[in-house]
């Protein structure tokens, strides 16, 4: 294992910089190339490792998505993707606006209230519960004594966890309208740095920003940086990672305000952060019950629908779709209406709009990515095929 003062003049001072080729299999005879310029490589032990391999990784994965959900006969798969990060002279002053991730962060008044978002009784109870301590907090700290035992308060920090599209964030923007408060919707991404040692700060700085403006945090997909913390360091990207979590724990342990987590996979997060948890929800896809709320939720009173078609009826034919997808549904029947020169969205609409929905949830099963580097010469050769 290397020293722990080795590892940080690895992270510091030899990090290289080289071309790569990453690729998809599409289906069995097409495939995608993706070519990443300035790709960051460490010298670990003898060996070059490609600095926060599983996020790149992620990040195609994520691309995939993307193009697979948007290809039509005029917008083919394409073979060959290149991702090229300019590398120029940056001004101090340039580098501390560029470090300064407070612009990224999205931060607006939340637009749902609870009664817009369906979750199933035993959810809703459990949240409504943790909000009370947010209601009760003055009575409970410093009345009942609490703040004995909790001299630096408790951050209320809810998780909620489920499938895609069913109302994670939704509920998170409907928690602060019912507090009244600031929403900081927050992806992990926009706090990364390409800096050494300046993501820490920007944590510290979001929670500042927080406190400051009273506002909710709201992190999307946590578990891509409140996983399981490594404790076998064999990259040097590793050391970053853990001293990143740490960082974050430590703040959320300071935090006496409200913090709201989202991730598909529970199963990654850090015992460490899972103690911090007040309130942990799980989203489900909705019943016939909650689909017949979010067809009456969503539908606008303007859209015009045929006589047959009922918000009862839509409940009961279309199973195993998330909030999500009966508002990409509705979109989805009313351009194909419009494309049948149509004055009226009818059921058949809503059937072909069903098959789009459904289709993107397939083909992911076979996914996998390899990689390998690349000479500039080489790289040069991939560009010129794309002239």
């Amino acid at each position: 294992m290397i020293p722990f003062k080795d590892k940080k003049e690895i992270v510091t001072e030899e990090i290289l910089k080289k071309t790569i080729v990453k690729g998809f299999k599409i289906n069995e005879k097409d495939s995608c190339k993706v070519v990443i310029k300035d790709a960051l490589f460490a010298n670990v032990e003898g060996k070059e490792v490609l600095l926060d391999e599983p996020i790149v990784n992620n990040m195609l994965k994520e691309i995939y998505k993307a193009l697979r959900n948007n290809v039509t006969k005029y917008n083919q798969f394409p073979k060959t993707l290149v991702i090229s990060r300019e590398d120029e002279e940056v001004l101090p002053q340039e580098k501390n606006k560029e470090n300064s991730k407070e612009e990224s962060i999205l931060s607006f008044t939340p637009r749902w209230g609870m009664e817009d978002v369906y979750v199933n009784e035993e959810e809703k109870l459990q949240i409504q519960s943790a909000l009370a301590m947010v209601f009760h907090r003055e009575k409970l700290f410093d009345k009942w004594g609490l703040k004995k035992i909790m001299p630096n308060g408790r951050a209320s920090v809810f998780n909620f966890y489920g499938p895609p599209g069913t109302g994670k964030s939704m509920m998170a923007e409907a928690i602060a309208h019912k507090l009244g408060k600031k929403l900081f919707l927050v992806n992990y991404a926009e706090l990364e740095s390409k800096y050494v040692g300046e993501t820490p700060k920007n944590i510290r700085n979001l929670f500042k920003k927080a406190i400051e403006e009273d506002g909710v945090l709201v992190f999307d997909e946590a578990d891509s940086f409140l996983g399981k913390r490594l404790t076998s360091v064999s990259q040097s990207a590793d050391y970053g990672v853990n001293i990143t979590r740490s960082v974050m724990l430590l703040e959320i342990e300071r935090f006496d305000g409200v913090i709201i987590f989202t991730t598909n996979l529970l199963s990654n997060y850090d015992e460490a952060f899972k103690r911090r948890i007040l309130a942990s929800v799980e989203f489900r896809l909705p019943n016939e019950e909650g689909r017949k709320k979010i067809w009456e939720t969503h539908l606008p009173q303007e859209l015009p629908l045929s006589a047959e078609v009922t918000k009862a009826l839509l409940a009961k034919k279309y199973e195993d779709i998330s909030g999500a997808d009966i508002k990409d549904m509705i979109l989805y029947a009313a351009v194909i209406s419009l494309e049948n020169r149509r004055e009226t969205v009818e059921i058949a609409d809503f059937d072909q709009a069903y098959q789009y929905i459904k289709k993107r949830y397939t083909g992911m099963e076979n996914f996998k990515i390899n990689h390998e580097v690349i000479t500039q010469e080489e790289y040069e050769k991939e560009i010129a095929k794309l002239q």
